[in-house]
């Protein structure tokens, strides 16, 4: 069989078995055909489930002996599709985190997550790539959010950790069978492996879904000025309060505290303008939105404050008419 033929039935072999695909480059393996982020409806990515698009694409022409992209997050028996952890092999300038010293590959790096979590190796549909990586295919969780791509170790989920690539949502992999003369090698499935994706184990999951680590609080930026008048000291004192206000308002209090405080203070500021600054204020009003445990960002938190304080500036002393 020729390489085109060979491919060609690759792709449909999977398209058979309700997963699209996308043609991918043999040397780089970037995707060929753009269309299918996560951001992209089941008709946009349609033509990636279309045996008759599929074997046009790998029959002639630039894509005829393209690697078989498999795209993850997309079909599959309940249209949730594949979420594939990508295990690969250290790199000679790799540099890993001490608690992954010695690791050789990202399977020592999953393992090592896998025991701290009291867990066994997860067994599923398994396929071993060309460089020795390995891929772990599993299906997308049947509720919630569908997982999606991250790469390398970061605080936020889902990245899982140094040398693993979490493959969900907008993203693809090479696919099992997909072969390529510039590596020499097919992507082959581990015999001893389940012959079908597993559902994800719950401890997996749950590092997939953990929540964001809460902000780290700020410094606290209201200080007592070593030489005051009295309106300076009257000023430091406001601003520790409204500051107090804000860090401990419940829940459905928490808007309305921000912005009466960045208006009472914005009223202030002529009255100790060493003080009452806009960046101090500023400053006072986030550090306490965060210990308040306002997680809105905080480009949308300093905005409101902006615009809070310049009320208070144009409708309050600052504003008053002489």
């Amino acid at each position: 069989m020729s390489l085109v033929a060979q491919q060609r039935d690759v792709a449909l072999t999977w398209v058979s078995r309700g997963l699209p695909v996308v043609p991918c480059s043999r040397t780089d393996k970037g995707a060929m055909v753009p269309g299918f982020g996560k951001d992209k409806t089941d008709e946009d990515v349609a033509k990636f489930s279309d045996p008759e698009q599929v074997s046009q694409w790998w029959s002639s022409g630039r894509f005829a002996r393209a690697h078989v992209g498999l795209l993850t997050g997309r079909g599959g028996p309940t249209g949730r599709g594949l979420l594939v952890i990508d295990c690969d092999m250290v790199k000679p300038d790799t540099v890993l985190p001490e608690r992954y010293a010695g690791a050789a590959s990202g399977v020592d790096v999953l393992e090592a997550i896998a025991a701290a979590a009291g867990a066994e190796w997860p067994e599923t549909y398994t396929v071993i790539t060309p460089s020795g990586g390995v891929h772990l295919y599993f299906w997308q969780p049947p509720d919630g959010p569908l997982i999606g791509c991250a790469t390398g170790d970061k605080p936020t989920a889902p990245h899982l950790g140094p040398l693993i690539d979490v493959r969900g949502i907008g993203g693809y992999v090479i696919a099992a069978g997909s072969y390529s003369a510039a590596q020499g090698v097919a992507y082959r499935k581990v015999a001893e492996s389940p012959a079908q994706p597993q559902p994800i184990p719950g401890w997996l999951l749950a590092l997939l879904r953990r929540p964001a680590p809460a902000a780290a609080p700020r410094p606290s930026v209201v200080r007592q000025l070593p030489t005051g008048d009295r309106a300076e000291r009257y000023a430091i004192a406001v601003l520790t309060g409204e500051a107090d206000k804000v860090s401990s308002a419940h829940a459905g209090d928490r808007w309305r505290a921000l912005t009466a405080a960045a208006v009472r203070l914005g009223e202030l500021a002529e009255t100790a303008p060493r003080v009452l600054t806009e960046g101090a204020v500023t400053d006072a009003l986030l550090s306490a939105a965060a210990s308040a445990g306002m997680t809105e960002g905080e480009h949308r938190l300093r905005t409101i404050i902006t615009s809070a304080w310049s009320k208070g500036l144009t409708g309050g002393f600052g504003g008053a008419a002489a």
